[in-house]
């Protein structure tokens, strides 16, 4: 059987995934063609030349020795056959869930009481000192927004707080060959319907980069009181934002609140019942 070339199959489906193989294309003394095929793609061949082998058979596939085979009575319907049949094999049934793709930061130090009261670091006065048995106070979660930990050795600009929160469409691809999932952020709602409201209040807002690629951020099924919880507190950290600029923008508030002559912007925790304790990490 004379070999009359390799080519190579390909495909690249909606999800950018490309598949490949190289095939020897042969064909017999009786105009007969056939090129190998891997193993996988049998299923699809057989369904394939069943369907197309109503009016004589023309399509088939065999094993000889080590490979399988694919056959037809032309080039051109051969590599049209192995073609559908590598399109099937890779056709993905797609699902399509709205998620809410969040993140938050704290990137603060500070020294925890036993009782919840916080002091500066653990030799202050205020502060419980740590026990051998483990007991007493500890350094508080004080982890850096890029993973490492706030230190006197690995410091920090300013202490400082945020949230991220955005709705994404997750689209996953279920094949014979596997799972793929994309994400794809969603910027506003695709109809008027009043439902919507948060959504869009929620992928309205704007001057956010992704932190990380979504699969890698938290993730909850969307739902619109989930978007107006997630909305709402990113107004609250606008307006704790505009508060800041508001208070720290003019020195006389800081100086009227140093001398008690007018309100300070942010009261410092004093007793436990100021300080909720949180559930460990």
């Amino acid at each position: 059987m004379p070999k009359l070339t390799n080519h190579i199959f390909a495909v690249t489906t909606e999800d950018k995934q490309r598949h490949h193989f190289d095939s020897e294309i042969h064909v017999s003394t009786d105009g007969e063609f056939s090129c190998t095929v891997p193993d996988y793609l049998i299923p699809a061949l057989d369904v394939i030349a069943k369907a197309q082998n109503t009016f004589g058979k023309k399509f088939k596939t065999d094993k000889l020795k080590v490979n399988f085979r694919a056959y037809a009575p032309s080039k051109a319907e051969l590599l049209s056959f192995v073609n559908n049949a590598h399109e099937q094999h890779h056709k993905a049934v797609v699902t399509v869930d709205l998620i809410i793709c969040y993140d938050w930061f704290a990137e603060v130090n500070y020294w925890l009481n036993p009782d919840g009261t916080m002091a500066a670091n653990g030799s202050m006065p205020d502060a419980v000192r740590r026990k051998d048995d483990h007991t007493g106070g500890e350094w508080a979660d004080h982890k850096r927004k890029d993973g490492g930990c706030i230190s006197a050795t690995d410091t920090i600009k300013h202490f400082s707080v945020g949230v991220y929160a955005n709705i994404f469409r997750r689209k996953t691809h279920t094949r014979s060959s596997g799972v793929t999932v994309t994400w794809e952020r969603v910027l506003h709602a695709e109809g008027r319907n009043p439902e919507d409201e948060w959504l869009n209040k929620l992928s309205g807002l704007c001057g956010l980069a992704t932190p990380r690629s979504p699969e890698y951020l938290k993730q909850m099924p969307y739902s619109p009181e989930a978007a107006k919880f997630f909305y709402e507190s990113m107004m609250a950290m606008c307006e704790i934002g505009r508060r800041f600029k508001g208070f720290f923008g003019d020195e006389a508030n800081v100086i009227a609140a140093i001398e008690g002559r007018g309100p300070s912007l942010l009261s410092a925790p004093s007793t436990p019942a100021q300080v909720p304790m949180l559930p460990a990490e």
